[in-house]
Formats: structure tokens, sequence, C-alpha cells
């Protein structure tokens, strides 16, 4: 994941050459493994880019949404929001909380479209194209990461210059930092009428470079948190203002939809014990397993010993156990052929079978051939379906029949 934000919001540094843009880099989404500041022919590649936006380049503006359908709802915030704007509508790019939708109250945010334009044809042009837009700070921006905050306040610098970004339910506010603001102080010192917040529900976050100041004007201690930090943690919302016209096809949104889902689960802190779940799982099917091979690897090598043993029970002159059944099966056959006891293997049991299962009157044999276990016959029946019946009622009996033409090949069945 490729997090980066401009280091300016006007709309003619987007367009300049050289246009500089500090970026983070993230492998799982969750721990930063580089960071920098370059041009955008410059950023390094990767598949998923995500643009933040400043602060100062987005205003945030509460509405109530008429019921509507999705296709009209781009229209029909330009009359909502008319009179809270101090730009052209058809000026900004608007963008709904994640979750919103027709028929709700809720956060819309907007932004100017030609210089949001620009940046993305700047980082499409460098051959990044942005996969996702998301704010720098947003309403409700300590519920993401910090449920217990109500407020969360930012000194950071932009353009050089150290601002102060609050957000709270009550929506985003930025005031720069500067001897003698009056704004800065409005934003921290409760309002008649207002409910002080405890110090237990609001964070003070501050950039190294800004931090200094703003301790020194505001007289409260403020916690560092690097920049290129929080782009990760601006990329780890469910915020994507690339909404309306600016938004990616069906397919490309349920692709990022499902990365997002999978670098979650993959690293996210929250997600710890369902991964150790799914392997303390693994773990168990794998001994399972390989228990249950050992236990019939035991019963397999127990029944192969008692028929060794029968074997070598039966026939003691075998001392050696290689293959238990085909050593009896030719002991079997060695006993016969002494005793003078008929096995399927001889001529004459094939021929008792064939005197069995042939119709004298309409099959005749004209030809034997017998070697090895294995008689060849040549059969001048009526019709071929007396000899197919004929090979049909030897393969009932336990023999081996094959019939090719008129020649029938004849083996006894192998145990």
């Amino acid at each position: 994941m490729l997090i980066l934000t401009p280091t300016s919001f006007s709309v003619t540094s987007a367009t300049a050459s050289g246009a500089a843009l500090d970026w983070a880099r993230s492998g799982n989404g969750q721990q930063l493994t580089e960071h920098g500041t370059c041009a955008a022919a410059l950023l390094p590649a990767d598949d998923d880019v995500v643009l933040v936006l400043p602060p100062h380049a987005v205003s945030w503006h509460r509405a109530t949404l008429p019921r509507i359908a999705n296709a009209r709802l781009r229209a029909v915030l330009d009359g909502v929001l008319e009179e809270h704007l101090l730009s052209d509508s058809a000026d900004l790019h608007f963008a709904l909380e994640p979750g919103g939708r027709a028929g709700q109250t809720v956060w819309v945010a907007a932004c100017h479209k030609a210089w949001l334009k620009a940046w993305l044809q700047v980082l499409e042009d460098a051959g990044r194209p942005v996969s996702r837009i998301v704010p720098s700070i947003w309403p409700h921006l300590a519920s993401a990461r910090h449920p217990s905050a109500a407020t969360v306040h930012w000194a950071h610098h932009q353009a050089g210059r150290p601002w102060l970004a609050s957000a709270s339910a009550l929506g985003v506010v930025c005031t720069p930092l500067q001897p003698g603001s009056a704004g800065a102080a409005a934003l921290v010192l409760p309002t008649p009428g207002d409910t002080e917040t405890p110090d237990g529900d609001t964070q003070w976050l501050a950039e190294p470079a800004a931090a200094a100041e703003a301790e020194q004007l505001l007289g409260q201690r403020f916690e560092l948190v690097a920049l290129p930090a929080w782009l990760l943690r601006c990329a780890q919302s469910e915020w994507n203002l690339a909404q309306f016209d600016l938004s990616l096809s069906s397919t490309a949104r349920r692709g990022q939809r499902l990365r997002q889902t999978l670098r979650q689960w993959r690293s996210a802190p929250a997600w710890r014990p369902a991964r150790w779940g799914l392997a303390a799982l693994l773990v168990v099917q794998l001994v399972g397993l390989n228990t249950a091979a050992w236990q019939e690897r035991r019963v397999l090598a127990a029944k192969q010993q008692a028929l060794g043993q029968t074997l070598q029970r039966s026939f003691p002159q075998v001392t050696l156990v290689l293959d238990a059944p085909l050593q009896m099966r030719r002991e079997l056959a060695r006993l016969q052929q002494a005793s003078g006891t008929l096995s399927h293997g001889d001529l004459e049991a094939m021929l008792g079978v064939l005197g069995q299962a042939t119709d004298a009157p309409s099959t005749a044999l004209s030809r034997i051939d017998f070697s090895n276990r294995e008689g060849r016959f040549t059969v001048t029946p009526d019709n071929e379906d007396s000899l197919t019946a004929l090979q049909q009622t030897l393969q009932r009996s336990g023999w081996q029949a094959q019939r090719q033409d008129t020649e029938l090949t004849l083996r006894p069945a192998n145990p």
C-alpha cells in the first residue's frame, strides 16, 4: 500500500512540474516500511495507491438526504448544501460518509474538484493511479481508532506554516497556529453554553515539527505522531471520497474491498485472536490426521504380519515373506500339481467351464491353444449374440474372458 499526500493544496501546485508529495509505504497496512518526499514520477510502484487530502482541502457539512434514487443523489446535494457553500457547487466534489445513503442524516465532504482532478491526473500520468481517496481528518475521527476519545486535535505543518486541525462530533475546524491567534485558543477553551469535555476524552497529537509551537501557544502537552504514521492511520479508515463521477468501477471496488479485507485479516490486531484460532485449528487437524494415519499404518502392519504368520504356519518351508498372498498362491499351485488336483489354471478346468457355459448344438471349439495358465479358443458360433452371451457367462463365473473376433482368451481370475 502506497499512501501519499500533496505538500501543497493549491490548484497550481498540482500542475507544476515536479510537484512534491509526502508518501509512506506499508506492506500489510499496519506497519510502515519506508517513507519520503518526492515528485510523482519518482514515487515507488505499488498496486494500491491511497491519496490523503490535507485538512484545508476538505470542508464538512451535516445534511439530511431525501429518499431518492442513488443516481440522482449528486444533483440533489447541490440544492441541499447550497446555503452552506461559499463556492459554486458545480466546482466542488462531494462524498458521503461510509455507509451513508439517501434518507439519512450524514456527513458530506466537499473539496475543490479541479484541484483533486489535477492531482489524480498527475498520478495517473506517473503510472500511479489512485485506488482510494481519504481525508486526513474527519468528524468522529477519534472513534475509528480510539473509541473513548470525543475530540482529536492535530498540530501539523502545511505549506511551511503550523496549523491545528480539530475533529469532533460537531465537525472539523482548521486554525493557523501563530502568536496572538485567538482562533486556536477558541478551539480548546469551551464557549459559554458548551459542555466541557473531560481530559480523558480528548487527544492532543502533533507532528514533531509543529509540536513546540503548539505546546507554547496552547499550553498543552502534545503526543508526537510523525506524518508517515498519520498517513497510515488515515489509510486504515473506512473513508473513500472516490464517489459519484470519481468513483471506480464496481469490479475495481470489489477488488479494492477484498484486498483491504485480506490485509486487515492478515495483519490487523483486532483479527489476531481469529488468526491464532485458525492456526490452532490447522495444527489440531494436522496432528489428528497424522495420528489417524499412524493408527492406520499400525493396523495395516498388523494385518500384513498376520498374513505372513499364516503363510509360514501353513507352509513352513517358506522362510522369507515378501508378498504373502502371491507366495501362498504359488505354494497352493505346487501342492495341487504334486497331488494331481486340478486348479483353475489347468486346461482341464477351462474345458470344463467352457462345456458348462456353451450350448453344444450352436457353439463349437475349432482350435485350442494353451500356455502358462492361459487358454485361447477359436469358437464358431451360429451368431454374434451367442458368443457375447458365452463371454458374459464366463465372466459371471469368475473367469477373465476376452474376445477378439471369434477367438476367446480365458484366464483364471485373480483371487
